[in-house]
């Protein structure tokens, strides 16, 4: 079987279980599950990644803040039509240090949390490891980290934006600040014209072969985080993750159940967690993409030093959201998009964090260790 044919078996696939799920009284299950298949094209396509834009990639970083822009105008609107309204988590001192800590394991992970899934659908046999090493992340995190966090966020502080200068104002802050940060990137030069497309075949093979501009990936994903929010939340990976993995662990061990984490937000059959759908269709939709296009890579070549790399990246990761309260989507992207102050302080820490973490990864490669 072609990797051709197969995309279209796992685009068919997805699609019947949508409609399942959606038969069998789970709509938002089904909703969520096509838009995880959004995301995962659209990300594959584009490469979108937290960890390159802040490495120093101006293309990605620029569909970033222009996803950013589109999600914020979208979701003021849906809380403005009273459709949905956001979480408000404590920020603290563990907001700053969790973050930081998770943007320094990023390089060694080879990712953020959704470069990690998305890159996980093309068949990269490293961010199949650092998908591992989430895995066990979360769970010693929900074990041994998560009780500490608690207690920190106790002594932290609510403050949400729009509570205090209202919806619009903080809209029109919050754009000017991204407005800024897109001045400070530059705008990318005009490009050449493109041929005209005289075929329906031409059009399919820019939209499914071709790398798509990050500013129309941004475009895209803002656009799909709004429809998101109105469905149902913002968007967030991480947390179905850690309820996946504590529902697994208590199958196991029934005390799993008993863990203050578990207490906190609750455990969850995977077939009946929207977030879990929506992790699994990021995944689908970006191994779509990625056989669309020719570029799946099978998980080679394995190698045994990127891979330890890889594992102990997701496994830093993994520990550090329990500190942070979330990752790179929930903390920061979807927080920031919600119009919520605590998302610019993850960006931070996200971003000292990831540029330390390139210094020390640089280091070790010129002196061989990675």
């Amino acid at each position: 079987m072609t990797q051709t044919a197969a995309a279209r078996v796992v685009l068919a696939l997805s699609l019947l279980t949508a409609a399942t799920a959606y038969l069998q009284g789970v709509p938002t299950a089904a909703g969520m599950l096509l838009l995880g298949l959004g995301y995962g094209f659209v990300f594959q396509r584009t490469r979108l990644c937290f960890a390159s834009a802040f490495y120093g990639n101006r293309e990605l970083l620029r569909g970033i803040l222009v996803a950013l822009a589109v999600a914020c105008v979208g979701s003021a609107l849906v809380m403005g039509l009273g459709w949905n309204r956001t979480s408000r988590l404590p920020v603290g001192i563990h907001t700053l240090v969790g973050s930081a800590l998770f943007g320094f394991c990023m390089p060694f992970a080879g990712g953020c949390m959704t470069g990690t899934l998305y890159r996980l659908g093309t068949g990269q046999p490293k961010s199949l490891a650092a998908f591992l090493g989430i895995l066990v992340g979360n769970g010693l995190g929900a074990a041994w980290v998560w009780p500490a966090t608690e207690r920190l966020l106790e002594r932290g502080w609510r403050v949400y934006l729009p509570d205090l200068v209202g919806l619009l104002p903080a809209l029109l802050l919050n754009l000017a600040v991204l407005t800024v940060l897109l001045l400070q990137v530059g705008f990318p030069p005009r490009p050449a014209p493109r041929p005209r497309l005289s075929h329906p075949g031409a059009v399919l093979d820019r939209v499914f072969k071709q790398p798509w501009a990050p500013w129309a990936g941004g475009l895209a994903f803002g656009v799909l985080f709004t429809l998101q929010f109105a469905h149902h939340s913002a968007l967030g990976v991480q947390l179905p993750i850690a309820r996946f993995v504590l529902w697994a662990a208590g199958q196991v061990e029934p005390g799993v159940r008993e863990l203050a984490w578990a207490r906190y937000w609750g455990m969850r059959l995977p077939g009946l967690d929207p977030g879990f759908h929506l992790d699994a269709g990021l995944i689908l939709g970006a191994l779509v993409a990625a056989l669309a296009a020719g570029e799946f890579t099978g998980f080679w070549p394995w190698r045994a030093r990127e891979v330890l790399t890889g594992f102990l990246g997701g496994l830093g990761m993994g520990l550090a959201v329990w500190i942070a309260v979330g990752c790179n989507v929930s903390g920061s992207f979807s927080a920031v998009a919600t119009l919520r102050l605590d998302g610019w302080i993850y960006a931070l820490g996200l971003y000292l964090g990831a540029r330390a973490g390139l210094k020390v990864t640089g280091f070790l490669v010129s002196r061989g260790f990675l």
